[in-house]
């Protein structure tokens, strides 16, 4: 196995978009730690790292936008309104941003740079 002497950061699209949502953002960077890149990869390699690193942040993304789902299904079934409202607004947010981070990611491992 590789080495990895770097490891991609959360993007900063996702870092803005979730900055109310520490906890996320410390999540998806725990996923992209076990990805990253080093000195001498081939081309092959780094296109590797880079669809994990895709998987992993669409995967976390995914499992957020499960979890903003409970937590609106909850919200609804204890009739506190102000939390419903605040728990839409997380998912709605959540699923706006889904598929972001792409390009930042790709920059990262130096895609379509050779």
């Amino acid at each position: 196995m590789t080495a990895f002497t770097e490891h991609p950061p959360v993007p900063k699209v996702l870092q803005e978009a979730l900055k109310d949502y520490p906890a996320l953002i410390a999540e998806l960077q725990d996923g992209l730690k076990t990805v990253g890149r080093a000195p001498g990869m081939s081309k092959a390699q780094r296109g590797d790292q880079l669809e994990r690193a895709f998987g992993l942040v669409e995967g976390d993304m995914d499992a957020f936008i499960e979890r903003a789902s409970d937590e609106v299904s909850a919200a609804n079934a204890s009739g506190d309104v102000q939390q419903a409202a605040a728990a839409r607004r997380k998912l709605a947010l959540l699923q706006l941003h889904r598929r972001d981070g792409g390009e930042e990611l790709m920059g990262f491992f130096g895609w379509g740079q050779d």
